[in-house]
């Protein structure tokens, strides 16, 4: 599975695309990563809570966690931004999965406790580009914050 994952964003736009369930979990991960070391730490609760996330919402099983991670962290790396990735959750997922994917974000932002204003920065900038209001981006900011 990781080679066939490898495969999908090194594919050249010419050849046939790998399915978007092979797809979307790595590119999850990515943002995933992105969001925990936004603000120049990568807690060990951020950490632990990922992989749950990777779980919970995008169906990763326990044994290929690691991989994956290994995986979207050379992927995160080596891109130059985070436009094919939020394509592929705006390719698999309806309105309200994607409001749960930026709770998701969300709950790792504040696993730490505090808000860093590159990490409000950035989860501006993913709601935007998976396509949600500013308003669904501060609801299921304070359902995080509430709970």
């Amino acid at each position: 599975m990781l080679k066939r994952l490898i495969q999908a964003f090194a594919t050249p736009t010419n050849q046939v695309e790998s399915p978007a369930a092979e797809r979307i979990p790595l590119a999850a991960a990515v943002l995933l990563l992105e969001v925990a070391n936004t603000d120049g730490e990568f807690h060990p609760d951020e950490q632990a809570l990922l992989g749950e996330l990777l779980k919970e919402h995008f169906a990763v099983s326990q044994e290929s966690l690691d991989g994956l991670l290994k995986l979207a962290e050379e992927t995160r790396h080596s891109s130059r931004d985070l436009h094919q990735f939020t394509r592929e959750i705006n390719k698999g997922f309806t309105q309200v999965e994607k409001e749960r994917i930026i709770e998701a974000l969300w709950q790792l932002v504040y696993v730490d406790g505090r808000l860093d204003c590159y990490e409000d920065a950035l989860m501006r900038q993913l709601g935007s580009l998976i396509g949600l209001s500013h308003r669904q981006l501060i609801e299921a900011k304070l359902r995080v914050t509430r709970s």
